[in-house]
Formats: structure tokens, sequence, C-alpha cells
């Protein structure tokens, strides 16, 4: 059979292509392969590629959150525990003194407040249960709506409930010797926690002793009584204070 080529078509008479026109198309089948390979690849890159891209944008423009551990918790927890303990009692003016400051019994005094009286107060609790008992000698005290400025327990610990420049409600109707009235006014009023027949302990009359030196140093102080000094007939605290104790 003798093959006719036409250019451009390839085909025999018979209507088939001959050898060299598949191997021609071979050629060109390989070379289409290749370029189908490239170009599913670059696509694959590409894809990667813009994938990568967004994963670091996503990182960038996410928000940061801060990630903190147990240990670092644990450390927060005993910085804010040491503070308050350290806020326990506060050296004041050489003394431990807890500022323990109630919302009743007082009233706020605009401007500087001249003191030149201190009353010793004597107080427990008789409504049952702990008769040295702070919380509920403070709720008696809420009840009728009266504080004095400090209040000592029987360890001898000091506690402030009233600021000294607030007008606390502890003296009531009462009269200073040179007949003042209204002895809140220009008074500071401690209250020393004892019963009537218990007095007070040596820790006791050590802290009050130097609250007052420490009082004396801030206030030209006049008068130095007991509750029972400046209202006779209506009271009779301090009960057995030994008032040599705090001038010696």
């Amino acid at each position: 059979m003798v093959s006719v080529f036409f250019s451009g078509c390839g085909f025999s008479s018979n209507g088939q292509k001959t050898e060299i026109d598949l191997k021609l198309d071979q050629k060109k089948f390989i070379s289409t392969k290749k370029n189908v390979d490239n170009i599913q690849k670059k696509t694959v890159e590409n894809h990667k590629s813009t994938s990568n891209k967004a994963k670091v944008l996503k990182k960038e423009t996410a928000p940061v959150t801060k990630i903190v551990t147990s240990r670092q918790k644990t450390k927060k927890t005993k910085t804010v525990a040491k503070t308050e303990t350290k806020n326990l009692f506060t050296a004041d003016r050489g003394l431990k003194i807890k500022n323990d400051l109630v919302s009743w019994g007082y009233q706020k005094y605009n401007g500087t407040r001249k003191i030149d009286t201190i009353i010793i107060h004597s107080t427990y609790n008789p409504l049952g249960g702990g008769q040295y008992d702070f919380s509920k000698i403070l709720a008696i005290y809420k009840k009728y709506k009266v504080s004095p400025h400090y209040l000592i327990e029987r360890d001898g610990a000091i506690y402030r409930l009233v600021k000294e420049n607030n007008i606390a409600y502890h003296a009531g109707i009462s009269r200073v010797p040179d007949n003042r009235t209204n002895v809140n006014n220009f008074s500071i009023g401690i209250e020393m926690i004892g019963n009537k027949i218990d007095g007070y302990t040596k820790a006791q009359y050590n802290s009050v002793k130097k609250l007052i030196n420490q009082i004396k140093s801030e206030y030209k102080i006049k008068y130095i009584l007991g509750h029972k000094d400046i209202a006779p007939g209506r009271k009779t605290d301090p009960w057995n204070f030994d008032w040599k104790k705090i001038k010696k």
C-alpha cells in the first residue's frame, strides 16, 4: 500500500494515521502531558503559598491571649496574701494599730478638730456568748449607733474604729471639769475590753499607756478622764481601772 501524506492532516489514503504521524502524536502527547503536569504543579504550589500567607495573616491579626501558668497564679495569690497580712496591723506613731473603721456611730468633721480630752471606757458583751468577743461587741455598738475611736482587746491589740479627726459618739450626755458639755466634739474615746470583775490585762495597760502618750504628742491634752468622771450617776466605767499604771 502506498501511503499518501497530506501536510497538516497525517492520514493515509485509507483514513488511518501513518507511523510518522503516530510518533509525532506521541511526542505531542508527552509534551502536552508535561505542560499539564507543570500547570498542576504550579497550581498546587500557588495553593500552598496562598494557604501559608493566610495562616501568617491569621496569626498576625489574631488577638493575643496571655497565658497565665498555675505557678504565676500561685505567685500572684501569695503576693496578695502578703499585702493583706502587712495591712492587718500597721505602724502608726510607733504603735501597731489595725484600721477597722466602722460605718456608724460617728460624724465626719470637715476641717481640723480641736482635741484636748481623752476619755477611757470599759466594754464587754453581756448578751450571751463570749463576753470579750470582738465581733459581738461591735454588733452592740452598731445596734445603738455608737462607737469609740479606739478599742483595745484583752491581748493588747489596738483597733481604730473611727478616725481621730471625726466626732465619735462615745461620751453621751456629759460634762468636763471646766463645765464644757458636748464632750464628743473635743475628745478621743478609748474602750478597754473588760467586765466589772476581771479588770484588764497587763498587755492592755501597756497598749493604752502607749496610745495615750502618742495622742498627747499630737494634741495639747488637758484632761484624761474616765467615763464616770464626765457622766456621774449615769456611768460607772472604766470598772476597776488602775490609773497609776498609765501614769508611771
